[in-house]
């Protein structure tokens, strides 16, 4: 196990971000859950537009049921435009299509704390709609 307070490797947090955004992409919820720790915080969006309230837990079960009874399913294809990751810490930006080549759905921003093994023990999401460029067109 690694020390409190010791930052993992820029790449093993490169990766864990890839991973959740894959598996958000594959409804693979058991392997998302898996990357956050025991206690982590979770704030995302609501999943529901016609709630007012972000979807919010703390602790890995807690966001496997969230991820697994609100969010559910969906064929959302996530395009990362930007990745920057320091010390402990990222932050990711993007668009979401509807499906890979489909329509962008939204913008999304993400910003995430890793513990010294990197898992996840804070991420909190943003949503822009429309994505962010397209009231340009």
């Amino acid at each position: 196990m690694t020390e409190p307070g010791t930052c993992p490797d820029r790449e093993i947090i490169r990766q864990t971000v890839l991973d959740y955004i894959k598996g958000l992409e594959n409804s693979d919820f058991d392997a998302v859950a898996d990357l956050f720790t025991d206690d982590a915080f979770y704030s995302h969006p609501p999943y529901d537009p016609d709630s007012p309230k972000r979807a919010e837990v703390k602790g890995r079960e807690a966001l496997r049921a969230l991820l697994k009874g609100r969010r559910g399913s969906r064929r959302w294809h996530h395009e990362i435009q930007s990745l920057f990751v320091a010390d402990d810490r990222c932050l990711i930006e993007g668009i979401v299509r509807e499906f890979e080549d489909g329509p962008i759905r939204s913008s999304f921003a993400g910003s995430g704390t890793f513990d010294g093994e990197g898992r996840i023990s804070r991420w909190v999401a943003y949503r822009s709609v429309p994505a962010i460029g397209e009231s340009l067109d």
